[in-house]
């Protein structure tokens, strides 16, 4: 059934080509829309709106230069300009999977690909204008706190079976969950599944649970709406919810990168993947996620100073477990630092930081000349500005005087800072990574039990247990030179018990020469560190013996 009201709408059409703008004008007036404004790119698109509401917005994915349309919906809803009942349809001559899952995940009223009739057009309008006249009671009920009127108008709709009784389903259904009706929401939310196998209504049954207390009924629904329903990012999102509640950090991290496979474009989802890596110390993941989320920040509102520092941050770290990827960052690195102080401010203490990461890198990259110059660049800035610097830029300075070999320095200003964060574990947390051992409660007592399981299972010969456990530990604190001895001797043992492996020895060598690197000849363990080392002499004559 034809709308009737076009003459009532306003709308907006955005587009960069002309000849696109003015060709689908003239469609909606022969449709009978007779205010129609048009923006020839996001920046326009979304002053407009600001100026005056719109009940219809087309809009193209690829606007040229600036945001594009799913950053201009973003835009729209984050800043509350987009009114509840207007339709946004996004339009793109893409048909990338990549581009089609971020439209899906967006949300928009409707997604047309090019070419557009004016056929095809008033079809899709028909039934969404149609759709927004029906259910903008209900909507205003919500939003007026008239729940009781709300409940009453989804239930008609429903009773009557009209065409809009599935979308009148998912409202009552969000309306009793929102409201804390979990009896009734449950009892909808089964009713519709035993017809048909919804995804809204397997994640409102994973709703019920979570607000129940129950998170393993939860994430059980949670896992089989994902396995049924794969592109339903909403059953992503709340298994990363629950994950964040009970702090299960692994399995937040494996939640995020399975979404982000999904949908690759959602630039939030990205940052959030770079955080919990980071936390994780999977620095891998964390700098490969930080450049993502920092490219997809371009003119994007969830854009944000710390992701583009923190990619540059962990590039730099990287350096220490992964050259060569790396070295593969370091440009895109070296790029979002030089953009950082233009687009985030000029603060002496940024300006220190941010010559400290870029030093790192140059010295990663083998530039110790610059990098000693932009070290040079950073104290005298501290010298000039009487700059007090922060955790986070005291510890970017150790990292930068270990990066320049110079390590006296490095463990002299680690202990300043121990000291003055002395009774502030939160803070010694921080600082643990860059120590032979942990200071901080927690993790003092989290390393001593899982190096005592490590030792047990190494007692009892059980050796890829033990190695499982030190390279946990060493997950977190890479520089802890026992935990590193005790991985050296599990793997040897395991070595000399199986006969060696070229994947052991390589995991052995590199665990050695991690020691040899930071380890002074007045240490306590360096004698067990040299009867390790003529070990490992022995096994790689092993090895290559084939013996």
């Amino acid at each position: 059934m034809a709308y009737t009201a076009y003459n009532k709408l306003r709308a907006l059409i955005v587009d960069d080509f002309d000849s696109f703008r003015m060709t689908v004008s003239k469609m909606l007036q022969s449709m009978g829309v007779a205010s129609i404004d048009t923006a020839s790119n996001g920046a326009e698109a979304l002053r407009l709106s600001r100026a005056k509401p719109y009940d219809l917005v087309l809009c193209d994915h690829n606007l040229g230069e600036g945001k594009t349309g799913q950053q201009v919906l973003e835009d729209l809803r984050y800043h509350n300009i987009l009114d509840q009942m207007s339709v946004f349809i996004l339009i793109s001559a893409e048909s990338s999977r990549s581009i089609v899952m971020a439209a899906y995940d967006y949300e928009p009223d409707e997604y047309l690909t090019k070419p557009v009739t004016t056929r095809s057009l008033q079809r899709r309008l028909d039934r969404l204008m149609a759709r927004r006249d029906k259910l903008s009671p209900i909507y205003r009920a919500i939003n007026g706190g008239q729940i009781d009127v709300a409940i009453a108008l989804c239930e008609k709709e429903i009773r009557e079976e009209g065409r809009f009784a599935p979308l009148a389903q998912k409202i009552l259904g969000q309306v009793y969950l929102d409201n804390g009706n979990l009896d009734e929401a449950e009892a909808l939310f089964l009713r519709v599944l035993e017809l048909r196998s919804l995804d809204w209504a397997m994640l409102g049954m994973a709703s019920v649970k979570r607000a129940r207390g129950d998170l393993s009924g939860a994430r059980q629904w949670l896992e089989e709406t994902c396995q049924e329903h794969p592109l339903y990012m909403k059953a992503y999102d709340l298994q990363a919810e629950i994950c964040r509640e009970q702090g299960a950090r692994d399995r937040l991290q494996s939640v995020l990168e399975n979404a982000v496979d999904v949908s690759p474009l959602a630039i939030q989802r990205q940052q959030q993947l770079a955080h919990i890596a980071l936390a994780n110390q999977d620095l891998s993941t964390a700098a490969q996620a930080y450049r993502k989320a920092v490219r997809l920040g371009e003119n994007s509102v969830f854009d944000a100073a710390e992701v583009h520092l923190n990619f540059v941050r962990t590039t730099a770290s990287l350096f220490q477990e992964d050259r060569i990827l790396a070295k593969q960052l370091a440009r895109d690195a070296m790029k979002a630092l030089g953009d950082y102080e233009q687009r985030f401010g000029k603060a002496a203490e940024q300006r220190v930081e941010t010559r400290l990461v870029e030093a790192q890198i140059s010295a990663g990259l083998g530039d110790q000349r610059k990098a000693q110059q932009l070290l040079n660049e950073a104290q005298t800035v501290l010298s000039d500005e009487g700059v007090v610097l922060g955790l986070e830029a005291s510890l970017e300075l150790a990292k930068t005087y270990r990066a320049l070999g110079q390590l006296d320095e490095a463990k002299e200003l680690l202990g300043e800072v121990v000291t003055r964060y002395g009774s502030e574990q939160s803070q010694l947390e921080k600082v643990d990574r860059f120590l032979e051992e942990p200071v901080s409660q927690r993790h003092r007592h989290w390393v001593s039990e899982i190096n005592q399981r490590g030792i047990q299972h190494y007692e009892q010969r059980q050796y890829q247990d033990a190695i499982r456990c030190f390279e946990t530990a060493l997950r977190k604190f890479p520089r802890h030179i026992g935990m590193r001895l005790n991985l050296a001797q599990a793997l040897l043992d395991k070595m000399e018990a199986e006969g060696p492996a070229e994947t052991e020895a390589q995991l052995l060598d590199e665990t050695l020469t991690f020691v040899a690197d930071i380890i002074l000849p007045n240490h306590e363990q360096f004698r067990r560190f040299r009867q390790l080392q003529d070990l490992q002499k022995h096994c790689e004559r092993r090895l290559k013996a084939g013996v």
